[in-house]
């Protein structure tokens, strides 16, 4: 039996691309069509290290709060959007609301109301927001930054070991953490920026992120005592003074370009890529 339904088709796609599988995906009483599509990857061009130009070289350090560029841009991430922490106090209230019935369901031995399904309805509304939210602002960051660089280096994250139940004295504070670094979607990120690199021919280069925080991005000194509350980085061997994170970010686009075959001199690393002060 065929069935027949309106569709509304997001952009063109060029002659270069092949439909390969589409598959229907419903998703809170929503049916969206996803393409699965092919594309001729011999007509991308990719930058030779030869003609390579440190200045459009970046390491993107993902944290819970902002995304820091080894240029020392701060950009904000979904969780300091107000249009969506505001999405998700609704769906925690309602979340809540949804508990307190159910509880009182289980005690009562009666069955859930229409108003639980209605509740739940507004719940997957509010959800499906939020994430549109969140991967529209992700979309639209990591085209940026596809735009203005050649060269993007990302840490290696792994988020099962970031995300470890902590210890007994740690655990509210640990759990909180977890979920924070669950609804940023570093791998989401990760992924648009991947799959956009190698579609516009620019590199890709994921780090192992390992001492990165620790390590002097001047002159490779490791600061072990350092705390995750010191914002600030200072060396105590040669005075380098640094957000922390800008500091990582140097140190992880460091190791990027090692690996693409660009060892830089620290006169490089100071003056032509990120004019540290």
């Amino acid at each position: 039996m065929n069935t027949f339904f309106k569709m509304r088709y997001h952009r063109d796609l060029p002659n270069t691309y092949k439909f390969n599988q589409i598959t229907i995906i419903k998703n809170h009483n929503k049916y969206y069509l996803a393409f699965g599509i092919i594309y001729d990857e011999s007509n991308i061009s990719l930058i030779s290290s030869k003609d390579f130009d440190i200045k459009k070289a970046v390491d993107i350090d993902l944290n819970i709060n902002e995304i820091t560029l080894s240029s020392g841009e701060l950009i904000a991430t979904n969780s300091k959007l107000l249009s969506r922490a505001e999405y998700d106090l609704a769906f925690k209230r309602l979340q809540r609301k949804q508990s307190r019935r159910i509880l009182k369901t289980k005690k009562e031995k009666t069955k859930l109301s229409h108003n639980f399904k209605k509740t739940q309805l507004k719940l997957n509304k509010i959800y499906e927001k939020s994430s549109n939210i969140k991967k529209d602002s992700y979309h639209k960051i990591t085209s940026k930054l596809i735009q203005e660089f050649d060269l993007l280096a990302v840490e290696d994250l792994q988020i099962k070991n970031m995300s470890k139940r902590a210890k007994l004295k740690n655990i509210k504070a640990k759990s909180g953490l977890n979920k924070s670094i669950l609804n940023i979607s570093f791998y989401q990120f990760s992924q648009y920026l991947e799959y956009k690199a190698k579609h516009n021919g620019k590199f890709f280069i994921k780090v192992n992120p390992q001492y990165t925080s620790k390590t002097c991005s001047v002159c490779g000194n490791i600061k072990k005592n350092l705390m995750f509350k010191d914002r600030v980085y200072l060396c105590e061997k040669c005075g380098n003074t640094l957000h922390r994170d800008i500091n990582a970010a140097n140190n992880i686009l460091k190791r990027g370009l090692k690996s693409f075959g660009l060892g830089i001199s620290l006169e490089d690393y100071k003056l032509k890529a990120f004019r540290i002060s």
